[in-house]
């Protein structure tokens, strides 16, 4: 039963890029978008690279200790500061209704339609 938790939780934990990629570009213009998506892959890349490094190299100092599990405490520690940090973004960063270069920024104040177009746009 605790593989299924740990699967749970790992689909649960998948969420996190796509989430951090839309918030991205949302922040960004048309313009920027290939260099913020470049920048966000790269820390990502390197975030692969690095973490399970460090993650090893805790574990070989703590596996003959009185603390044998002590990496998994450093690995809550990491996602509890990616945690804080995230929730300490400013709403109106993170709301994509509240953006003002948005799509849905555009539609409610009624410029999201093209002149002669009388097709209706439906915000969700």
């Amino acid at each position: 039963s605790g593989i299924y938790i740990g699967a749970m939780v790992g689909c649960l934990t998948g969420m996190a890029f796509p989430t951090i990629s839309a918030i991205k570009a949302n922040n960004v213009d048309e313009h920027e978008q290939g260099q913020i998506q470049g920048a966000l892959y790269a820390l990502s890349s390197l975030a692969s690279a690095i973490g399970p490094v460090t993650l090893r190299l805790i574990y070989r100092k703590t596996s003959g200790t009185a603390y044998p599990g002590a990496f998994y405490l450093v690995a809550s520690a990491f996602f509890f500061v990616a945690t804080v940090c995230a929730m300490a973004l400013p709403e109106d960063k993170t709301n994509s209704n509240q953006l003002e270069h948005s799509y849905r920024h555009d539609v409610k104040n009624g410029k999201g339609k093209s002149e002669g177009d009388d097709t209706k746009t439906t915000v969700v």
